[in-house]
């Protein structure tokens, strides 16, 4: 239902009505701010630098990424989430989205929080409401520290023991429809408790065999891997998911350039917008693995693509300056730029309403 509306909203891209009150307003007034919502970033430390907090003021960054190494304890990660969203509130913008991925298993950036199980033993439950529960124990836990993202659940179904996913255990089931259920109930639960889910690696990372993070990779899955990897999407996103992330990986089967699906607009506009019906927020995985792109030049084309959250790893400052370039350019459209900003602050929006 926005694109009909895209038109009107690009010829008012910089007096935007704010859908949450004065703060996003003035964040629509400049392209900085305009493009800065779509910046996710990272940082070392346990606490957050001061130029990274003079960008969250400034507007120039919507989003910010914990790792294991920002994670010291309970208290020093509230404080650490406190002053990143004062700083925004300081610059009258939206309060920020503060993610990490809490999977369970081997992938928890809080080791001794919730959830308990991890996903394989959550589908050898057999029972959807422990999945759920799972879910809802991890957002209510994330929220308690101040994060309101959860990058989980892995949503990919193996298509062979040695796919990466799998020896890694973060791999729900090799079966696509008990991947749909119990991802789906993670999901739910996560959202529950006022914490965004994120679905994750569109289209599907199931035949990979070698980790995405650190290689690229070209994947080449069946006309029936793609369907069964597309199946815990369509379970989902009628559910109301608020984001997917999308992999760097190439699916030729998709997109005959091999462009990397976070950069692809047949992947992320074709596949997930208009076949699936996606209508949340659409972050890319980390720019900063391998894509043929520095992940300065990779934002840009994950911009282009329709990607509406640009993940970096690092706290690098380069990106906006190229984001900006890009929209005055015209690589990146106004309305296309719009419309991504609307997504973002919507779902920050529901999150702090």
């Amino acid at each position: 239902m926005l694109q009909p509306l895209l038109s009107a909203i690009a010829a008012a891209v910089f007096s935007l009505p704010s859908p949450s009150g004065g703060a996003a307003a003035k964040a629509s007034s400049s392209p900085a701010k305009l493009l800065g919502q779509r910046i996710m970033v990272g940082f070392p430390g346990a606490s957050a630098p001061a130029a990274l907090l003079a960008r969250v003021r400034a507007g120039q960054v919507g989003a910010v990424i914990l790792f294991g190494a920002n994670i010291v304890s309970d208290r020093q990660v509230r404080a650490l989430t406190s002053s990143l969203q004062g700083a925004a509130r300081a610059g009258g913008n939206p309060p920020l989205l503060i993610g990490t991925d809490q999977e369970g298993g081997q992938v928890k950036r809080f080791p001794n929080g919730p959830p308990s199980l991890s996903p394989p033993q959550m589908a050898a439950s057999g029972s959807t409401h422990v999945a759920y529960r799972q879910g809802q124990m991890t957002g209510a836990y994330l929220k308690s520290h101040g994060i309101n993202m959860d990058l989980a659940p892995v949503s990919d179904v193996p298509t062979f023991s040695g796919a990466f996913i799998r020896r890694q255990g973060r791999a729900f089931s090799f079966n696509a429809s008990a991947v749909a259920k119990y991802a789906t109930a993670f999901a739910l639960g996560v959202q529950s408790a006022g914490v965004a889910a994120t679905a994750k690696h569109f289209p599907g990372l199931g035949s990979a065999a070698v980790d995405t993070d650190t290689q690229l990779d070209e994947l080449h899955p069946s006309a029936a891997q793609r369907a069964a990897a597309l199946k815990p999407y369509e379970s989902m996103i009628p559910r109301g998911l608020d984001s997917v992330m999308v992999t760097t990986a190439g699916f030729p089967a998709y997109d005959p350039s091999g462009t990397p699906a976070a950069l692809s607009s047949r992947i992320v506009g074709g596949v997930l917008r208009r076949q699936l019906g996606f209508g949340g927020m659409v972050i890319t995985d980390a720019l900063g693995a391998p894509t043929g792109h520095n992940e300065i030049a990779a934002g840009v084309l994950a911009a282009r693509a329709g990607a509406d959250m640009l993940l970096y790893a690092d706290s690098a400052t380069g990106e906006l300056g190229a984001l900006e370039s890009a929209l005055k350019a015209g690589q990146i459209s106004r309305a296309q730029a719009v419309a991504s900003y609307q997504r973002v602050v919507a779902l920050k929006q529901k999150l702090n309403g």
